[in-house]
């Protein structure tokens, strides 16, 4: 998902879902880059995924290794409709929106939020952090 008031300062957030649970597990705010989909691959290890289902973006086989990834749009219906609810709840997501914050910082507290509330249903302030 792109966030951008300018088209030159896009942020886009890397999620992991997990498709038992349907929670939100982490997310990694940055480019739609091989460096920041690393970052956000070295946390989840330590859920121990068994796979990993993706688009068919090519930075997911450079940091994913093959024997856990499957790339199939039929598979990327939770993580879309994921997005989608996202953008109902906080306008700071919507597209062609005004109100996308340029902090990090605040991008990522709200991610928090939206998974403990609206996401995960639990409220955990050390959810992230």
């Amino acid at each position: 998902m792109a966030l951008c008031s300018k088209k030159t300062r896009k942020l886009w957030i890397w999620k992991a879902l997990c498709r038992k649970t349907g929670r939100l597990i982490d997310w990694e705010c940055g480019g739609r880059d091989r460096k920041t989909l690393s970052r956000l691959w070295e946390r989840l290890q330590r859920w121990e995924p068994d796979a990993v289902c993706a688009d068919y973006w090519d930075v997911y086989p450079a940091v994913i290794p093959s024997a856990w990834l499957l790339q199939s749009k039929a598979e990327t219906a939770a993580i879309e409709r994921n997005n989608g609810r996202q953008r109902h709840w906080l306008a700071r997501f919507r597209r062609k929106s005004i109100v996308v914050s340029r902090s990090v910082e605040m991008i990522d507290l709200t991610m928090g939020l939206f998974a403990s509330y609206h996401v995960n249903k639990t409220w955990n302030p050390g959810f992230h952090f």
